[in-house]
């Protein structure tokens, strides 16, 4: 039966760490320029919790990156190669994070993950928090412009307007954050909706992923009244759907939207490798 043993990271072993994590995560961390660039930069600052799992021939078939900040540890991934799983390699590496916490005087162990929630529970972390995301299949379904609702672009010369219409300054900010956001690459992705009189109900602003040209992500959304926020939204899937996109995806919460709402509408729980709902877990130690 093959024996493994944790050891501290060494920076001979990125090679090692970028393929395993190629062959492991399903969210983009497997990226190897991403995760290469981080393990480097890792090494370079502070290595006291990146540790490594090989066997007893001294192959490399894990590893975890994590740190200490202020009064917890943080994990920051972890990931065994596909061949070497279900022996306790991954629990390995979780306590050799634990035990550097505890050496450190640290009682609470920290990790967000979309797809392994299971896995930390089964080592005795519980979820403190979801950060839900959900997202809209646009292709196969028929999207179509509420009634009575009209859109255009929003130009950069309406900005001291809306910031009329929003009314709060630090507001109209974020709004302006992500508008400049939108405005650098694809200007068309910040909506204006008005009714058939031409009042303004609110405004709506996405972006497109860099690694998914597929998928358009909310990125802000006001409505002046609560109820017209889901109108703004199908009109920006109407939008996006317009253009070819395959995926509008949300962050929640969203004030005036309930997960009712986007349940009853087809949006579905986010599980895509590159747009996730979070789930926060925690171990005290």
């Amino acid at each position: 039966m093959m024996k493994y043993r944790i050891r501290q990271m060494k920076p001979s072993d990125v090679s090692s760490v970028v393929r395993i994590a190629n062959q492991s995560f399903l969210e983009t961390a497997r990226l190897s320029w991403l995760i290469g660039y981080r393990i480097v930069q890792r090494l370079m600052s502070n290595r006291e919790c990146l540790f490594i799992a090989e066997t007893d021939r001294g192959d490399p078939v894990g590893f975890v990156v994590g740190e200490l900040k202020d009064d917890r540890a943080v994990i920051n991934w972890i990931a065994v190669h596909p061949s070497h799983r279900s022996r306790g390699v991954g629990g390995m590496l979780l306590k050799a994070i634990e035990e550097k916490a505890r050496e450190e005087g640290v009682r609470i162990v920290e990790t967000g993950t979309p797809f392994a929630r299971p896995f930390y529970e089964k080592y005795g972390y519980k979820c403190v928090n979801i950060r839900r995301s959900m997202l809209l299949e646009l292709v196969g379904r028929s999207i179509s412009l509420p009634k009575g609702l009209r859109i255009r672009t929003i130009m950069l010369e309406e900005l001291p307007v809306l910031l009329d219409f929003i009314g709060d300054e630090n507001e109209w900010l974020r709004f302006a954050a992500a508008y400049f956001e939108a405005y650098e690459s694809d200007p068309e992705k910040a909506i204006l909706i008005t009714n058939k009189d031409d009042e303004t109900l609110g405004v709506a602003i996405s972006r497109g992923e860099k690694i998914c040209s597929e998928l358009v992500t909310l990125s802000y959304i006001f409505a002046k009244k609560k109820e017209d926020t889901i109108k703004i939204l199908n009109s920006l899937a109407y939008v996006v759907s317009s253009r070819g996109h395959r995926w509008l995806g949300v962050e929640l919460p969203i004030a005036g939207i309930t997960e009712e709402h986007l349940e009853r509408a087809g949006w579905q729980d986010a599980r895509l490798p590159f747009f996730w709902t979070m789930y926060r877990m925690r171990k005290k130690l």
